[in-house]
């Protein structure tokens, strides 16, 4: 937090695109996790910048204990003084998330989820919030929810693009963490992105499911998995799930 709103032009750096940034803070926070996240349990750290530096590193996602770090989930929003942003960590056992945490700085608020023990969001003072989604009859017209479709090639891409702005509720957050807590708390209902990685949406996948959402691979309706880069999407349950794959991507 000290970086924030603070960073010098020589702190942010591009990655893959002028979009794709990475600054002394994700850097930072990342360093100094990984060697903690090892002392409370031993395992493999699959942090998103030691990714970038070393893709080999990805390929340790399925070990039988894994961690996931994205130091700051939202660079973007963060380098330009937007509040949509996170830190989340992931736990994996053999690439499936067990343990999920999203802190959001600006609100101190910790979103936290445990395999088959629900999902909970505990505040600054210490309160406690069980997060379970009502049940519903859902139209996918009464959703909102955003979507990433970058790394679906055209022009299958366009198909998916006008499909998307036919939908009547988009809210882009630029942050696949703050969408889950959005998710989570019922707040927002879907998420889909293109391609997966394990330090994005291991730590949402859990915590939405944990909430009583339904999150897959798209194409298939498997379970996510830290080795799968295929495209990925949360809804409130199965069936509008499937009822919004069918309007989207199929």
């Amino acid at each position: 937090m000290p970086r924030y709103g603070r960073l010098r032009q020589e702190e942010v750096d591009e990655k893959s695109s002028p979009t794709d940034l990475v600054t002394i803070a994700d850097r930072e926070a990342e360093i100094f996790l990984t060697p903690r996240l090892r002392d409370l349990i031993d395992g493999e750290v699959i942090g998103e910048e030691a990714c970038a530096e070393d893709p080999d590193i990805l390929r340790r996602a399925t070990a039988p204990v894994a961690w996931t770090i994205d130091p700051v989930d939202g660079t973007g929003n963060f380098v330009k003084g937007n509040d949509r942003f996170c830190c989340m960590v992931a736990l994996l056992d053999s690439g499936r998330p067990v343990r999920s945490w999203i802190y959001v700085p600006l609100q101190a608020r910790l979103y936290m989820a445990m395999a088959g023990h629900g999902a909970i969001v505990q505040e600054a003072d210490g309160q406690r919030q069980n997060l379970r989604l009502t049940p519903r009859d859902w139209h996918t017209d009464d959703m909102t929810g955003s979507a990433n479709i970058l790394a679906v090639a055209e022009p299958r891409r366009d198909i998916i693009r006008e499909r998307l702005r036919n939908l009547p509720g988009r809210w882009f957050a630029g942050s696949s963490g703050i969408m889950g807590t959005e998710i989570a708390s019922g707040r927002q209902h879907f998420m889909l992105h293109s391609q997966c990685t394990p330090w994005d949406h291991a730590p949402v996948d859990l915590l939405c499911r944990e909430a009583g959402a339904h999150a897959a691979m798209i194409d298939d309706d498997a379970a996510f998995n830290a080795d799968y880069a295929r495209a990925f999407m949360i809804a409130p349950d199965r069936q509008t799930w499937k009822s919004l794959r069918d309007r989207i991507w199929r």
